[in-house]
């Protein structure tokens, strides 16, 4: 099992938190009813997760832990939202019954996983047939910094180095689609998409 090189810093937690369907979801919304259960894979600080229960009848939020879950869990609370359930699961091996979701969701998370085709293998497992399984996952070779700056080339050296370090793949956008593929996923939709952040 991979680590999580991220960790929850509360600079962490703030870039996370302005995540939602628009920003980091919106291929998937029009795939999105109001009798959709939703396994959101990963749920992070939740604001992704939030947004989906706006729209579909149930989501299931999952993380690695309960300090992880308890983040999702907050600002669930906070929204007042009830049409969510949450469980501590490792995607490698998820609890759920085969065909329990009419999509299952993960954002970031293969970046930091093990073994990224098992994990594709069980989100398809868990999904109905004829389901969707989404996956969205940053490329950090394909990072591009401005002003250009020798300090943010050593920041990106050091950290694809320190997510290798930490069984993860820090590179893992370009992968998805193989991975799917041996995973053994015939019917994919690729896209990609490019974020601009001034920090």
């Amino acid at each position: 099992m991979a680590s999580y090189t991220h960790g929850h810093h509360e600079s962490v937690l703030r870039s996370h938190n302005v995540r939602d369907i628009a920003n980091s979801a919106e291929y998937l919304r029009p795939h999105l009813t109001a009798t959709t259960r939703l396994l959101d894979v990963g749920a992070g600080p939740g604001s992704i997760t939030a947004d989906f229960a706006g729209i579909v009848a149930h989501v299931t939020a999952t993380e690695i832990d309960e300090s992880a879950l308890s983040l999702s869990q907050g600002l669930v609370a906070e929204r007042g939202l009830t049409n969510l359930s949450f469980s501590i699961e490792d995607v490698h091996a998820l609890s759920f019954p085969d065909d329990s979701f009419d999509v299952v969701h993960a954002h970031q998370v293969l970046q930091h996983v093990g073994d990224p085709v098992t994990a594709l293998r069980e989100m398809r497992r868990v999904a109905v047939p004829g389901g969707i399984v989404a996956a969205r996952d940053a490329d950090y070779a394909g990072f591009l910094c401005f002003p250009e700056l020798p300090e943010l080339d050593r920041w990106l050296t050091l950290y694809r180095a320190a997510a290798r370090a930490n069984g993860g793949e820090p590179d893992a956008g370009r992968r998805l689609l193989s991975w799917a593929r041996a995973a053994g996923f015939t019917d994919i939709t690729a896209t990609a998409t490019a974020t601009t952040r001034a920090l």
